[in-house]
Parts: structure tokens; C-alpha cells; sequence
């Protein structure tokens, strides 16, 4: 019966901790692709309201662009597959966030806002385009925030259920944009489950095989000190 009841724990937990670890991933084509193809356009603006007025949930995970001081709002633009051929030009199906204007003395731009309501975002991938992926910082309100040289995807890691992140450039006569393909909260491996902790068992205390603290009266296998012996 205890260990019936202690397997049904076990895989409660697991369930738990499933859901709460389970990976959210914002696809911009899938997302967009066939609103712009509905409207026929090349490109959509996130703070519009086809785009959901700049804000798309998914699950317990909400996405909120804003524009910032820029020469344009975000982006979504639309898949070409002529253009995705060529390697010269700006990548489509993916969505463009702009640094502030040159030359205003500001260095924040667009920005877009992470939220989560149950359990905490511990880890988020920003996958760039495979080509022209632009160039610019990006900088998160909290927790930390790097750039693949490689690939040029952006991964943040940290502990918190809200999270700015904002486009940036580093000299205020220059402009900077970066595209992503896609966004992937708590990507599978990572852990939405924190500080958990387990006491180690006391020294010279004893546990008969169910678990439960035994005194030394008790008779029977037990488990001391991380050893199991029988006592007569």
C-alpha cells in the first residue's frame, strides 16, 4: 500500500513538473504568415491590430511588443520565397525590432516583454534567421542575456516570471535592428521548478523501509546513516 501510494507521489509530481517545465515556442510564420497572406502584404505591423495590438498568449505565456522611440514599430515580414533565395536581402518570415533613431542621444528601442503565470521562465531562446540577422544588443530587465556568435541566436537564463528585453545600440549615430524567427520559452531540458531541497538523513537516526522515523526499540531492517541493517 505505502509503496502504491508512493509511486502515485512520484508520478504526480512528474506531471507537476511537466507542466510547469512545458515549452513554449512563438513561431512568427506560424503566427502571422497567414493573416498577411489574407491581406495581402509584405509585411505587418506588431502594434496593429491584425497582430493583436502588439500581444499573443499562448498557454500561460504572454508576448507584448512595444515600439520604443524608432523610425518604425516592430515588424513581421511576410515569407518570399525569392527572396529567402537571395542571401543579399533582409530575411522574411520573421519579425524586425529597431534600435532608437540616430543621433536622438537615446539608445533604447524596441522592446518586447516576457511573461509567465504559473512557475517561474528560467531559460529563452531567441533564434535568428539563417542569414542578415542585423545587428544590434539586446538587453534583458533581469537575469542575463548572450549572443551565439555562431548562429547568432540570443539565450537568456535566469529566474523570474517577467522579463524586458529591449533592442539597443551602442553608438548614437548608428541605427541597429535584429531579426528573430522565433521565440522558445523553458526550451525542453531546462527546469521550471526551483529550489527545491531535500534534508540529508541525520546521523544516528533510523528509517525502517517505508521511510518513516523509527526509535531504537524498533525491530527489523532499518536504514541508518545511508545503511540498511537488521536489527534483532
Amino acid at each position: 500500500m505505502i509503496k502504491t501510494l508512493r509511486y502515485a507521489f512520484v508520478a504526480a509530481l512528474m506531471m507537476v513538473a511537466g507542466a510547469v517545465n512545458a515549452q513554449t515556442t512563438f513561431n512568427f510564420k506560424n503566427l502571422w504568415e497567414a493573416k498577411a497572406v489574407e491581406l495581402n502584404k509584405t509585411s505587418l505591423y506588431l502594434m496593429n491590430k491584425e497582430c493583436g495590438n502588439g500581444e499573443v498568449t499562448d498557454g500561460d505565456i504572454t508576448l507584448k511588443f512595444e515600439a520604443g522611440d524608432c523610425s518604425s514599430q516592430p515588424v513581421y515580414a511576410a515569407y518570399n520565397a525569392e527572396t529567402e533565395a537571395n542571401t543579399k536581402v533582409d530575411p522574411t518570415a520573421c519579425i524586425k525590432l529597431y534600435g532608437a533613431k540616430k543621433n536622438t542621444g537615446k539608445m533604447e528601442g524596441s522592446s518586447m516583454t516576457l511573461s509567465k503565470t504559473g512557475g517561474k521562465m528560467t531559460k529563452i531562446i531567441f533564434k535568428a534567421p539563417t542569414k542578415r540577422f542585423g545587428a544590434g544588443v539586446l538587453k534583458a530587465s533581469t537575469g542575463t542575456v548572450a549572443m551565439d556568435k555562431k548562429t547568432r541566436d540570443w539565450t537568456w537564463v535566469g529566474e523570474a516570471d517577467n522579463v524586458k528585453f529591449t533592442v539597443c545600440k551602442t553608438k548614437d549615430d548608428t541605427t541597429v535592428l535584429l531579426h528573430f524567427v522565433e521565440i522558445t520559452v523553458n526550451p525542453s531540458g531546462t527546469t521550471g521548478i526551483n529550489n527545491i531541497t531535500v534534508d540529508n538523513a541525520k546521523n544516528g537516526v533510523r528509517y525502517n523501509l517505508a521511510g518513516q522515523r523509527v526509535n531504537e526499540s524498533y525491530k527489523g531492517v532499518v536504514i541508518e546513516n545511508g545503511k540498511k541493517m537488521i536489527v534483532k
